[in-house]
């Protein structure tokens, strides 16, 4: 790995591979999920057919939820490739592949090329970022931006000899991070710096010139808000600013409270398979320097902030969501890449108990995957059991190289692990996903299943990617008997989606007939007929 770092052009065509696997392979497979990738694609498809980039619209309704640039980046993909899953997710994908790139820039600034690029290789075969770099979120391009900026304020603390348009440089995107999530990328970035510069000579803030970088953030995002608050008025200050970004720090109204330590056990899942290389690599000398941190170099201090600030501001937030610790994995990846660089150099080995552990801790999630799958999934034992395999073999090998001191067979390894573990999850698991965390195939049906002028309906149930899926034609959600009997007065036959465990209540009902058409993992799709002693 010492050979192939040396050569900048060979170090990115190894991250090029790895990115390929982790965030490019079958980046379609999966249908949206959840609730943001709907209505993110949405807003992008909407904007791209209406060549309005201010407000944010769905159903050509505001949505003023997060600023614009996730938007800003899909919509000109949507017009060259289409509206699909793919190119709903492209943006992100290439935020994460540049996020790696700066990676292993800065850890060639910081140490050496050795460094980045283990650094860069960790960070893409974390399953935690090449999720969120599949997914069609904001959480990626802000990721990518924030790393972009302190990366520059990071250079900038270590060394004197950066040029001064560097530094600047980095403030436009600092700037770009709070028009991809909102001010908390400048607070964020403020309270790292603040928190370096508390525990560093005071001097080192000249190095940062943060009068006119202040100025460089503002330009480069006031526009937009003040663009959005001419159109919307004070209806965007109350929905943006106060319900999603206060409202959502201090209060529980949006439904995600976790307790305080929640992050802990999230940002070691999220950055596995590396996680248990960073748990089980602290020994005596590592826990005594912790209460010497005025002795650390300026590099470890600078990530140390990166990584501790956001992690205790999110833990303070009333709500909590994993995608909110992403913009510090590159921090914990360059780290991670100091370490394992200095081992390879034959620097103070850890414990023979690191090798153990990471086995272990592979073990237990493959075990994990296996059985959520079959569980929440309707899984059978194969797929879960090849992810598995996947997983652990490699972690076998990793282990056994650990303890024979080979640290780069190491690094090859745990890549290794991640690559193939991320790919194995795209392969086997995505059909199951599919079935359980998206309507796609059950709103395909309907499409093609309806006559003209029939309209779909749902049943005790309401999801986004159906909507999604349908083109927002769900004319109607109806929570109880009643309501269905109330909509069927008014129509002799529509199609109502619903779960399987509703149909015994709605076979009981006098006034339909009820035709089962299809059926996706839970849900079914009805024809519902209105009888003809009602009409």
């Amino acid at each position: 790995m010492e050979n192939l770092a040396r050569s900048t052009i060979g170090s990115c065509l190894l991250l090029l591979i790895l990115a390929a696997g982790t965030l490019f392979y079958q980046l379609g497979r999966l249908p949206l999920i959840g609730s943001d990738e709907p209505r993110y694609a949405r807003i992008a498809g909407e904007m791209m057919l209406e060549n309005r980039w201010v407000t944010p619209t769905l159903e050509g309704r505001p949505w003023l939820e997060k600023p614009p640039l996730y938007y800003w980046l899909t919509a000109p993909v949507f017009r060259l490739a289409g509206q699909g899953e793919a190119a709903a997710r492209l943006g992100p994908a290439l935020a994460a592949l540049w996020t790696a790139l700066v990676v292993y820039w800065l850890g060639g600034v910081l140490w050496n090329r050795l460094t980045g690029l283990i650094g860069a290789s960790a960070l893409l075969t974390m399953v935690g970022f090449a999720a969120f770099g599949r997914s069609a979120s904001t959480d990626m391009p802000m990721a990518a931006c924030m790393t972009t900026g302190l990366a520059a304020l990071a250079v900038a603390a270590v060394r004197e000899d950066q040029p001064l348009w560097r530094v600047l440089a980095g403030y436009v995107f600092l700037g770009l991070a709070i028009l991809a999530k909102g001010p908390v990328a400048l607070v964020l970035a403020v309270g790292i710096g603040a928190c370096y510069w508390a525990l560093r000579d005071r001097w080192y803030l000249t190095r940062w010139h943060p009068i006119a970088g202040l100025l460089i953030v503002l330009a480069v995002s006031l526009p937009w808000f003040w663009l959005a608050f001419r159109q919307n008025g004070f209806g965007f200050i109350l929905v943006f600013f106060v319900n999603h970004n206060l409202a959502r720090y201090v209060t529980d109204i949006h439904h995600h409270t976790q307790p305080f330590y929640y992050y802990v056990p999230v940002t070691l899942g999220l950055i596995f398979p590396w996680s248990a290389w960073l748990l089980f690599t602290a020994s005596g000398k590592a826990l005594r320097a912790l209460r010497r941190w005025r002795e650390w170099n300026p590099a470890n201090l600078f990530l140390g902030c990166w990584i501790l600030f956001p992690l205790l501001f999110f833990s303070i937030s009333r709500s909590k969501l994993p995608g909110y610790v992403v913009p510090v994995f590159p921090a914990i990846a360059l780290l991670l890449g100091a370490k394992f660089a200095g081992w390879i150099e034959g620097g103070p080995s850890p414990r023979p108990g690191a090798a153990l552990g990471h086995t272990m801790v592979s073990a237990a999630v493959g075990v994990g995957v296996l059985m959520a799958l079959r569980a929440r999934y309707g899984a059978g034992w194969w797929p879960g059991a090849l992810i598995g395999a996947f997983t652990l073999l490699p972690a076998l090998a990793g282990a056994i190289a650990a303890m024979r001191g080979r640290w780069r067979a190491v690094v090859a390894a745990t890549t290794l692990q991640g690559l193939v573990s991320i790919m194995a999850f795209v392969v086997l698991a995505s059909p199951y996903l599919a079935r359980t965390l998206s309507a796609r195939d059950i709103a395909f049906a309907a499409l093609s299943s309806r006559s003209a002028g029939e309209e779909i309906a749902t049943y005790k149930y309401f999801h986004h990617t159906l909507d999604y899926y349908t083109g927002y034609q769900v004319a109607s959600d109806m929570e109880n008997p009643a309501a269905l009997e109330q909509f069927a007065e008014q129509r002799h036959q529509f199609l109502v989606v619903t779960q399987e465990k509703w149909l015994a209540e709605l076979q009981k009902l006098r006034c339909c007939t009820i035709q089962q058409l299809a059926e996706q993992g839970p849900l079914r799709l009805l024809r519902v007929t209105r009888n003809s002693s009602l009409q």
